[in-house]
């Protein structure tokens, strides 16, 4: 049998080109009238469809020798206002004895098969006989393409049309907002880019033809990086930075409101769009490059291409294209928005919160200058190469490396990464490894503990908070007592392991940490994926942002005076600078130390927010060995930890094998300071010599030396920092972090990892809360 798409006869011969003179009309005239423009009075009637601005309607279908073709008619069936096919076309595929009924039946049996939607004659006409729509690369007119074959990205790339011809006047009937209103059935997709990701889904429900064989039969495997997943599915939880591609959400709707009758067909150009940035992450997406891929039936893509611009602007501001280390090229056909009038912001602090606002402001038209305390940039990413390897005295890991922005940002750049490895070997204090089953049980235990805190938390109220240790221990005995199961010495031992890692991922001790709230920002969808280390750091990132930028160092604020129509700023030394706003992006530690004072002073519930919230402090312990004397025991993992004996010695508890170079050998481990007083009055070398007496305890067959060189990092004392990260405390919601991040009197805005409720503790956090600022700045410009 033939395919059902193909034309049943050389009828189709007849089919021709629109006439020109169909044109919108204001007045209103009888459904049947003489037509005006003909030689001869010839009978013909408008379409009964009261909406339609078709003047006289001419048949697209030619289907039948009986196809009126623009003439008389007992009925139209409308498409859109420049589309429409006579009652002798339909009566031709509709009623069985005729001879297109069979290609219709074949059609209906794969679309029915394969889609959900309704396979109506006037569907059939859409999918099949609509003619495509090319627009000239040389005079950029529209023009109507004959031929049954679906045409290919490389012939949209490509055409030129070859004539002077002016341009067809129906397509003036397609530019308004509202044509969808006007259209009666959806035109699908053709050999949509994004289909091999979702074949999960009914292709119709996504604006994707059911009968699109060449694309649906095609093997093809997914060849998105595995750190990008820009489609959720149903059957997964929800994943930061990507969309389910079957809907749209809220925002969407508000911004394509236009489209909300026509929602398969916004999910077809969206996801086309996503789809085609994922798979060329280290470009721009224009335009120019999305249009070949909009392959549909019909006037109306000339309709969508001319949105294409919203939905990039759209899914770019979003963050769900064209996001990273990737500009604004010269030639992009839309700019985001620039403000009318000369705005000057002063960011203070370099971190990657303050590099991302300030290029996101330059991006946007709008002067900046970037004030650090230090003598470089980064903040709290800090890195020291005199060990032969990069050590990062701050952060160095991504967690969560699926869709995450800095994940992205390090393949645009080029920057290795080394995937965390799962495998942890443990060791007891006398050196014995943990036995795997027993760390399975124990670790399985540890988190249900800790999910059955989640459920006790679910109805209590914040005055009924106490710290997470405390909830813990009462929990765990808990199921002791219920299940009257008992737990070795060893086991019960191995709990202080997990406690210890916990505390250095929340940079706190867990006898500070609220049961209630120390996990809030689970409640919002997070980057899932693995864990990523970075062996030559972030050196090459901050560079790629700070890029062009306008970055005085060596200038530590003191005082901010926000009162008058600007803002002014004074430093240490005694240097004033002047601005519109201010994006302060110090850590919370300065903040609670008050080192930059308020003029006037900042409101009591924001100073209320900076005192409650958590400075959490952990500091890091790296030592370079003649000898890698661990590679033999812990089987050349890059990862091994030590269970403490005791509650008190929960310091050190996971090590990592950070030598890359052959006869560079360096181990980094850390501590969570409980006590900063106690920290600051032990010397470093007191501190190398407690962790080598613990690898000589780990290691008993081996010759642990004293290592040849050491860092001991101290963010607790740096006055540019007074800690690592933030958390919260017993009594504390993730509220804080909303009123840390509230601007004040459209001028004074705050930024960092203290002020992000949903990716706190981290690199990504603070880089997103410099990109909320810089829009909301450009926000407030551009009213």
């Amino acid at each position: 049998m033939a395919s059902p798409s193909k034309r049943v006869s050389g009828r189709v011969q007849k089919r021709k080109i629109f006439a020109d003179e169909i044109e919108s009309t204001p007045t209103k005239e009888p459904a049947l009238a003489i037509s005006p423009a003909a030689k001869d009075p010839v009978k013909r009637r408008k379409c009964d469809n009261a909406a339609c601005r078709g003047n006289w309607p001419i048949c697209f279908a030619c289907a039948s020798e009986k196809c009126c073709g623009r003439g008389y008619t007992s009925r139209w069936y409308h498409v859109s206002p420049a589309e429409h096919f006579c009652n002798e076309c339909f009566e031709f595929f509709y009623r069985s004895h005729k001879e297109g009924y069979s290609t219709y039946a074949a059609w209906k049996t794969v679309w029915s098969t394969y889609g959900t939607t309704e396979a109506s004659i006037r569907v059939y006409m859409a999918d099949n006989l609509l003619p495509y729509w090319a627009q000239c690369n040389k005079c950029q007119k529209w023009r109507q393409i004959s031929g049954d074959t679906t045409p290919v990205a490389d012939f949209f790339r490509l055409y030129t049309c070859g004539t002077s011809a002016s341009g067809i006047k129906r397509v003036d009937l397609i530019r308004e907002k509202m044509l969808l209103r006007f259209m009666s059935c959806t035109t699908y997709m053709k050999s949509s880019p994004a289909w091999p990701f979702l074949t999960a889904y009914f292709p119709d429900k996504l604006g994707m033809s059911p009968t699109d064989y060449e694309v649906f039969s095609e093997t093809k495997s997914p060849v998105f990086h595995p750190y990008l997943h820009p489609f959720s599915s149903y059957d997964e939880p929800e994943v930061a930075g990507s969309v389910p591609p079957d809907r749209m959400d809220s925002e969407e709707m508000a911004e394509f409101s236009e489209m909300c009758s026509f929602i398969p067909m916004y999910l077809a150009i969206r996801n086309i769009c996503i789809t085609l940035w994922n798979l060329n992450y280290k470009e721009w997406l224009t335009k120019e490059k999305c249009a070949p891929h909009i392959i549909c039936r019909g006037i109306c893509r000339v309709y969508y291409i001319g949105m294409l611009d919203r939905f990039l602007q759209y899914l770019t501001h979003r963050r769900l294209i064209n996001y990273g280390l990737l500009s604004f090229p010269s030639h992009v056909s839309w700019k985001p928005c620039v403000a009318d009038k000369e705005v000057s912001v002063i960011v203070v602090g370099a971190g990657i919160a303050g590099l991302s606002a300030a290029r996101e402001l330059l991006q946007r038209g709008i002067r900046v200058k970037v004030l650090e305390a230090r003598d470089n940039t980064g903040g709290r990413i800090q890195e020291d190469n005199t060990m032969g390897v990069c050590v990062g005295r701050g952060a160095q890991m991504i967690s969560g490396c699926t869709n995450n922005p800095i994940a992205i940002m390090c393949l645009q750049a080029g920057i290795p990464v080394k995937e965390m490895s799962e495998k942890c070997n443990l060791f007891m204090e006398d050196g014995s490894p943990v036995p795997e089953d027993m760390d399975r049980r124990m670790d399985f235990h540890f988190n249900a503990i800790l999910d059955t805190i989640a459920e006790w938390r679910k109805n209590k109220e914040l005055s009924q908070d106490i710290s997470l240790l405390s909830k813990f221990k009462e929990m765990h005995q808990q199921f002791l007592d219920e299940s009257q199961l008992t737990f070795t010495q060893d086991e019960e031992t191995l709990l202080n392991f997990y406690i210890g890692n916990l505390e250095y991922a929340c940079g706190s001790s867990l006898k500070s940490l609220s049961s209630k709230n120390w996990d809030q920002n689970e409640e919002y969808p997070q980057f899932s994926g693995g864990n990523i280390f970075l062996p030559k750091g972030f050196a090459k990132i901050l560079l790629s942002l700070s890029n062009g930028m306008d970055i005085e160092y060596n200038k530590q604020v003191s005082e901010i005076s926000y009162d008058g129509d600007s803002c002014r700023i004074c430093t240490v030394n005694g240097k004033t600078y002047e601005a519109n706003k201010v994006i302060v992006t110090v850590p919370l530690g300065v903040l609670k130390n008050e080192d930059i004072a308020f003029s006037p002073s900042l409101p009591e519930w924001k100073t209320a927010a900076i005192r409650s919230l958590g400075s959490g402090t952990v500091e890091k312990v790296v030592m370079r060995f003649e000898s890698p004397f661990w590679r033999e025991k812990t089987q050349h993992a890059d990862i091994f930890g030590h269970v403490p004996s005791e509650n008190s010695k929960r310091d050190f508890t996971v090590f990592y094998d950070l030598s890359k170079v052959e006869g560079v050998y360096v181990l980094m481990t850390h501590l969570t300071v409980d006590c900063v007083e106690s920290f600051r009055q032990k010397t470093d070398d007191d501190i190398v010599a407690t962790c080598v007496d613990l690898l000589k305890s780990l290691f008993p067959d081996q010759t642990v030396s004293k290592p040849s060189q050491y860092i001991v990092t101290r963010w607790c004392c740096d006055k540019f920092a007074r800690m690592s990260y933030s958390y919260i405390p017993v009594g504390v919601s993730g509220e804080a972090y909303d009123h840390i991040e509230q601007e004040l009197d459209d001028k004074l805005y705050f930024a960092g990892e203290a002020t992000n409720r949903k990716y706190p503790q981290s690199v990504l956090g603070a880089y997103l809360s410099g990109l909320r600022e810089a829009q909301k700045i450009n926000n407030s410009v551009g009213d």
